[in-house]
């Protein structure tokens, strides 16, 4: 079974990287050529994916007609490309709808030509395949994001359900941190097109989930880490770049340009970057920060590629939305051991916190008993003969009146003994003095 899941993980990987054969491109750096005018430009092979430093240029894909009866799909493997330009012979194709990327259909009898004009960057990943072998992929894909996104909600719950049930705060900070990354790979999967959603809103979306990320992040670490207790001021440099982050975001969405979003992901990035960096300052305080550490590193070097340096046009790898959740299922499994492990530990330490305590208040205890006891046996050196005498008549159950009457004495006499006695032994009254167990006199 094992063997079978890393064979289709690896079909799947395969077919979105590899599936740009018989297709060619020009670079039309100046962006001003038209259908009319591309036709005479020369086209070079596609060997690899487009990924080229951010500008104003246009990007023509050809497709050379072949002979074959069978249909074949273009896809831009990018969800935030969403709008280009398809001729074929005088006709101007449409995008198919409810598909995750940006999808056309055709058949191979004449050249097909295809604008895209990059809004954020010049990474433009294609794939060419038959209908049939382009519907097996998509299929397997969402067979893929169903196991994946149904085993992410799964630890969400599990996460919540053990926020309630031990009232610690990272179970629920991880939950919400983990909803927001899963709705980052949601978006990321197209899933928003393939419901139509606008791309408008699609927009707002992605950008507002960079902002509920850093949020989420930030708790999480704080919480999980205790770095409150370790490194205080932090917080001001956190809480600095949340700031940029919120600013950024709304930048981003009045304006629409390239900058505003790239310094965004970095941002983002940034705070990741620094409380992995503080897991590894408090890598030897205790094992569950350990497992932080390693599960953290996983999900952080694998989206490195695919947010920040595709933005920069630096071909550091081939990271693409299935290497992402790969290493995402391995973090939330890693995570979430590491957090129930964690309570397991703060639940042991509090064990012994509340031991120490106890004996403490023992210990407070006794020496409260034996100052008490010390301050009666200075006190009993001033008690007079009578005080003495109506002491220990107290003690013994006595009321003020039968003292009066077994010491001949009035009961007003009795109550003013009592007051010098209450002074002198530092009593409040006749319980503490029956608390002091027995009748007391001068030699002890």
């Amino acid at each position: 079974m094992r063997f079978r899941i890393l064979f289709f993980i690896l079909f799947l990987v395969v077919s979105l990287t590899n599936a740009q054969s018989d297709i060619f491109f020009f670079k039309d750096v100046a962006g001003n050529l038209d259908f009319a005018t591309v036709k005479q430009k020369s086209f070079k092979v596609l060997e690899k994916q487009i990924l080229e430093e951010y500008s104003e240029a246009v990007y023509w894909f050809k497709v050379p007609p072949k002979n074959t009866d069978s249909v074949y799909v273009f896809k831009v493997l990018y969800e935030r490309i969403q709008q280009a330009k398809v001729y074929k012979g005088k006709q101007q194709l449409r995008k198919l709808q409810n598909e995750r990327y940006l999808t056309y259909q055709f058949s191979r009898d004449t050249t097909v030509y295809i604008k895209v004009n990059p809004k954020l960057h010049g990474y433009i990943p294609v794939s060419l395949e038959t209908k049939e072998k382009s519907t097996l992929a998509n299929n397997n894909a969402l067979l893929l994001n169903g196991f994946y996104y149904g085993f992410a909600v799964l630890v969400i719950i599990y996460n919540l359900f053990y926020f309630f049930l031990f009232k610690d705060d990272a179970f629920l900070f991880y939950a919400l941190f983990l909803t927001s990354m899963t709705f980052g790979l949601f978006t990321m999967d197209g899933m928003l097109n393939f419901y139509n959603i606008p791309e408008n809103v699609n927009t707002i979306l992605m950008t507002l989930n960079y902002s509920s990320l850093a949020y989420f992040s930030s708790k999480f670490a704080y919480s999980y880490m205790l770095l409150d207790r370790y490194y205080p001021k932090i917080k001001k440099l956190t809480n600095l770049i949340g700031g940029a982050i919120v600013l950024l975001t709304v930048l981003y969405f009045y304006y629409g340009n390239y900058y505003f979003l790239l310094y965004l992901n970095l941002l983002v990035f940034g705070i990741f970057l620094l409380f992995w960096f503080c897991a590894v300052l408090l890598f030897n305080k205790n094992i569950y920060i350990k497992i932080l550490t390693i599960g953290y590193a996983i999900i952080l070097f694998s989206a490195i590629d695919f947010y920040i340096f595709k933005f920069l046009g630096i071909p550091f790898g081939n990271i693409n939305p299935i290497n992402i959740k790969i290493g995402a299922f391995l973090e939330m499994i890693i995570l979430s051991i590491a957090v129930l492990y964690r309570v397991k530990v703060i639940k042991e330490e509090n064990e012994f916190m509340r031991s120490d305590i106890i004996q403490y208040s023992n210990e407070l205890k006794t020496l409260k008993a034996n100052n008490q006891q010390d301050n009666t046996k200075n006190g009993v050196l001033d008690l007079s003969l009578r005080e003495l005498e109506v002491f220990n008549l107290i003690v013994i159950g006595k009321t003020n009146k039968e003292i009066s009457n077994e010491i001949n004495i009035s009961i007003n006499t009795v109550k003013f003994h009592l007051k010098n006695i209450y002074d002198k032994l530092n009593i409040k009254s006749r319980k503490e003095a029956k608390n002091l167990n027995k009748p007391l006199n001068k030699g002890f």
